[in-house]
């Protein structure tokens, strides 16, 4: 009965015309929301046909060179570096514990050393460099910064100091303080250090 019920609603409703196309046609339509014009597809950069960044490895070093962007003084700037592993007096194995690189900014400019060390370390004293225990081969570095990933450390090379560095047979070490004033020596080795330099001298 109800299913009849419901068919005589529909069937009256459509008799008085409820449904009726002209009552559709006077309902009020909700007005359409407005939308907001596409955006054009941002361009990707264009890429230049020299890569960014190279390295080269000799030895124990490696030749790394970044390429500068367009107005800088010159067109990339590169550097010799060595990624040191622990194997110092209280350091830990396994894990870079520092870093010492070479390079200087154009040709005409002083060769720079600069070591990145662990932040344990202790102020004022300053690291030194030296090989086998040779002093005319030795450096003492200034501290110039910390930040949380290490305090960095630098110096100008002699060109008597780099002479030996590139012919040096031996290994060489960073000797340093950490916070508990005690010594750390951190070793650093020579080979493949003449090959860098030389690559890194032919660099415009």
């Amino acid at each position: 009965m109800r299913a009849t019920a419901i068919s005589m609603a529909l069937g009256m409703c459509l008799t008085t015309g409820v449904f009726s196309s002209a009552s559709m046609a006077q309902a009020p339509k909700p007005a359409p929301a407005p939308v907001a014009p596409a955006k054009p597809a941002a361009q990707p950069a264009p890429v230049d046909s020299e890569p960014q960044n190279t390295s080269a490895t000799f030895g124990d070093w490696v030749e790394r060179c970044q390429k500068l962007p367009p107005g800088a003084e010159v067109a990339r700037a590169c550097e010799v570096a060595q990624s040191i592993q622990g194997q110092g007096q209280g350091q830990s194995q396994g894990g870079t514990v520092a870093e010492i690189a070479l390079g200087r900014l154009k040709k005409g400019d002083a060769l720079h050393l600069t070591v990145v060390l662990p932040v344990n370390v202790t102020f004022p004293s300053a690291p030194r460099i030296s090989v086998d225990g040779d002093e005319q081969s030795s450096m003492d570095l200034t501290w110039r910064r910390c930040v949380p990933g290490g305090c960095f450390a630098d110096a100008v090379f002699k060109d008597e100091t780099l002479k030996r560095w590139k012919t040096a047979a031996a290994t060489g070490k960073i000797v340093t303080k950490d916070s508990g004033d005690r010594d750390i020596a951190i070793a650093v080795s020579f080979r493949g250090l003449a090959q860098a330099l030389d690559a890194l001298a032919k660099e415009p």
